[in-house]
């Protein structure tokens, strides 16, 4: 199960693309989002390091969220053998941080700053508990271990003297494969054959549930504050024009071909994840229906009815 890009920074792509620089929820939402690329970097960069397992050996899992009763849980990175499974929850922390015993806490120095975050070896224990719980109700039982990968190379880690599991599951990338050798070895009797951990494979992908996420309920933020129409890439102003087959730009008189295919995925991340040819015509300011029909066309966008009733969707966007 590869890793892909969350569809949450997608949509707020979208929704920092089409929200005015002045809007009173711009700030809020450019915070959270550099921390999302930022943790996805993160586990790209963990990534990096867990492919070089024999995949022969190991199944490897990202992103995975699955539901147990009626709470889901999602782990960042999940590592399968017959043997025994791996819970790895990656980071990436700027700066000094410090592992702090006592309260349970992470607390992070970025020059003068301080800040205090959930621990993660708490957040990955518990991954661990809940995926243990999950295999259990699949008649499955598994040895469990956990890591914490910090992925940013320039992060100084440090714990209390007396923080065990600190010394123990905190790690960089570069370890993990040495750590996951040693776990193989302390583990060396197989629990499940080769085909029960191909049934637990494909109960993991059927059981996945992606999240669901709408940005503009998520901020609170009202349709009407999401500019409409075809951006221009040279300038950025919203409102280039369908002329002759080509957009065209008012502003900067720029000439661009397929710039509402951004524009239409845009609307599917924010408004809807399905478009009739009249709110394509509203959102792109198109006055030719035709034109309208000929761009979803040449998309080849899955749909369902016919002519003036034809919905057009767009897969994978949730």
């Amino acid at each position: 199960m590869e890793r892909v890009q969350p569809h949450r920074i997608l949509k707020n792509e979208a929704l920092l693309r089409r929200l005015s620089k002045i809007h009173v929820k711009r700030p809020l939402i450019e915070a959270e989002q550099g921390k999302r690329i930022a943790g996805y970097q993160g586990e790209l960069a963990s990534d990096y390091y867990v492919k070089k397992l024999l995949q022969k050996e190991y199944l490897i899992f990202h992103g995975l969220r699955l539901q147990n009763a009626d709470d889901f849980f999602q782990i960042d990175t999940l590592i399968l053998s017959t043997k025994f499974f791996l819970i790895l929850e990656v980071k990436n922390y700027t700066g000094t941080i410090y592992f702090d015993f006592k309260h349970k806490q992470l607390i992070q120095h970025v020059n003068e700053s301080e800040k205090a975050y959930l621990c993660p070896i708490l957040q990955a224990k518990r991954q661990q508990y809940e995926f243990t719980n999950w295999l259990k109700e699949q008649k499955i039982e598994l040895p469990s271990e956990f890591l914490v990968a910090i992925s940013n190379p320039s992060t100084i880690i440090k714990s209390d003297p007396q923080h065990y599991e600190a010394h123990q599951k905190v790690v960089r990338p570069q370890e993990l494969v040495d750590k996951i050798n040693t776990f193989s070895k302390q583990y060396a009797k197989d629990k499940l054959t080769s085909s029960e951990l191909k049934k637990v494979t494909k109960i993991l992908l059927k059981k996945h549930v992606p999240e669901s996420y709408d940005a503009l309920d998520y901020y609170k933020i009202p349709e009407t504050d999401v500019m409409t129409g075809v951006q221009c890439p040279e300038c950025g102003v919203f409102g280039m024009k369908r002329i002759h087959g080509t957009w065209y730009c008012p502003s900067c008189k720029a000439k661009h071909k397929d710039e509402h295919i951004q524009a239409i995925h845009d609307y599917f991340l924010l408004i809807n994840s399905t478009i009739t040819n009249k709110k394509l015509c509203e959102f792109l300011h198109l006055t030719s229906p035709y034109i309208a029909s000929r761009l979803l066309a040449k998309m080849n966008l899955p749909y369902t009815g016919t002519k003036k009733g034809r919905v057009y969707m767009q897969k994978g966007i949730t």
